[in-house]
């Protein structure tokens, strides 16, 4: 019976292996001439591409604290203990039996049979084994495995997640605080032009009109500094958040855009196993695992289910003769249940495990459009930042090119000096739109990584 049992512990049902291909080989639908697949996989901490040691300090810190990343490696661990909980179903069981070990003394004194009191002395245990046929137990072991990698992708994931919203965070408290500084810069040139147009305007050479205009300008610009301070503190809670601490002992970290050094661009034109270990494709690869391993558990409920067991032990009146073979008693016994009728229950199961199986599936196939679709948006959008930067750095030079002519010519006195404040003024707008303009590279390119990253 033993060896019937281990035979048909191998015959599991044949089940078709789940499809999850993917063949795509590009990421947008017209790729730059020249784009090539020279990367294989971005490194999982892709954070360090920038070149910034409190950018990677900031995210050691986010890691090591963050409650998410404290819940996703304790949800790591229940599944597999769970999962050797569950297999420890299919392996020996052995124990004492309930009663036993015991020593008792009973007396039945009295009447005709009766008898003076004695002693009994036992000792007996149980082994019961469930070979897990058709399936049973191998499907139970795929199940737990499958659980537990699901976890461990989603652990991935939160990490992954967590330093790409350290790394965008940190990214715009610096934009956010360059903006400010040379917004305090224009501000500061136009209130220079302001003293100038006010004095011509008291020598009567401008009318009034200029110098409302100017006064407008300045309040306006100043009108922006109270978003911009708001926004970057928002991000700065963030940060702290995101790192662990309390807003109010949170240190504003020193970071600068031009800290941070732009990590290369990925190129456009990649095989699909680009992106086959991102987290969360790999937590829903194993989600169809785990559900097509849970059909196959039901379908094996439709097969009959063999109880092993033996029992035995020692029994005596006194304690000398306990362990001698006079006193041992012993049992064995197999129990096959095979189902006949239970009202549809167990075909009910497969039909909902197959079901499940096939949300599985779609639930895939959804994240992998989401994860290309993430891919394209973020390789889009750095490709057109890179074309915007080029556009707002020639601006910004230019700017400055035509700031220092107008000081040269006004040196030699061939303009006024309102030309001159004119064009300082312009130069910092341009640098303004400069440092916009690389900040939403550097994010862009951030959330690019994160999307990419294994």
């Amino acid at each position: 019976m033993i060896a019937a049992a281990l035979c048909l512990t191998s015959c599991a049902p044949s089940l078709p292996t789940p499809d999850t291909s993917v063949t795509t080989t590009a990421y947008i639908a017209t790729p730059p001439t020249g784009a090539t697949a020279t990367i294989t996989t971005l490194p999982p901490d892709w954070w360090t591409d920038f070149s910034s040691a409190t950018l990677n300090n900031l995210v050691a810190q986010g890691l090591a604290a963050s409650p998410s990343i404290a819940e996703a490696d304790a949800n790591l661990t229940i599944a597999q203990q769970d999962a050797v909980a569950n297999n420890g179903n299919y392996l020996p069981q052995i124990g004492l039996n309930p009663g036993q070990p015991q020593i008792s003394r009973t007396a039945e004194p009295g009447g005709e049979n009766g008898f003076p009191p004695y002693s009994v002395y036992a000792l007996g245990g149980t082994i019961s084994y469930d070979p897990g046929l058709f399936g049973a137990r191998k499907y139970t072991f795929e199940n737990g495995a499958a659980l537990a990698d699901y976890q461990s992708a989603e652990l991935d994931a939160a990490r992954q997640t967590l330093a790409g919203n350290i790394v965008v965070a940190a990214i715009s408290v610096a934009g956010y605080q360059a903006q400010i500084g040379t917004t305090r810069n224009i501000i500061a040139a136009e209130q220079k032009l302001l003293s100038l147009l006010q004095g011509e305007f008291a020598d009567g050479a401008i009318p009034e009109l200029n110098v409302l205009q100017q006064r407008s300008t300045i309040l306006a610009t100043q009108a922006t500094l109270p978003a911009l301070e708001t926004s970057a503190e928002q991000q700065r809670d963030r940060l702290a958040i995101l790192t662990g601490e309390l807003p109010a002992a949170f240190t504003t970290p020193d970071i600068t855009l031009d800290s941070l050094t732009a990590p290369a661009p990925v190129p456009v034109s990649l095989p699909s196993t680009y992106l086959e270990n991102r987290p969360d494709l790999r937590a829903a690869r194993a989600q169809v695992a785990a559900q097509n391993a849970s059909l196959g558990i039901a379908i094996a409920h439709l097969y009959p289910d063999l109880q092993l067991s033996a029992s035995g032990g020692w029994v005596a009146t006194t304690i000398d003769p306990l362990f001698s073979t006079s006193t041992a008693f012993w049992s064995l016994a197999g129990n096959l249940l095979a189902p006949l009728y239970d009202g549809g229950q167990l075909h009910a199961r497969r039909q909902a495990a197959q079901a499940q199986l096939a949300e599985a599936l779609a639930a895939y196939h959804d994240a992998v459009l989401t994860a290309f679709g993430q891919a394209a948006d973020a390789l889009q959008a750095v490709q057109n930042d890179e074309t915007a930067l080029a556009s707002a750095q020639d601006a910004a030079d230019t700017a400055i090119a035509t700031y220092k002519l107008a000081g040269q010519q006004f040196a030699l006195g061939a303009v006024d000096y309102t030309t001159v404040l004119t064009a300082q003024a312009t130069a910092a707008q341009q640098a303004l739109i400069l440092i916009q303009t690389k900040t939403t590279l550097l994010l862009d390119i951030a959330r690019l990584q994160a999307a990419m990253a294994a």
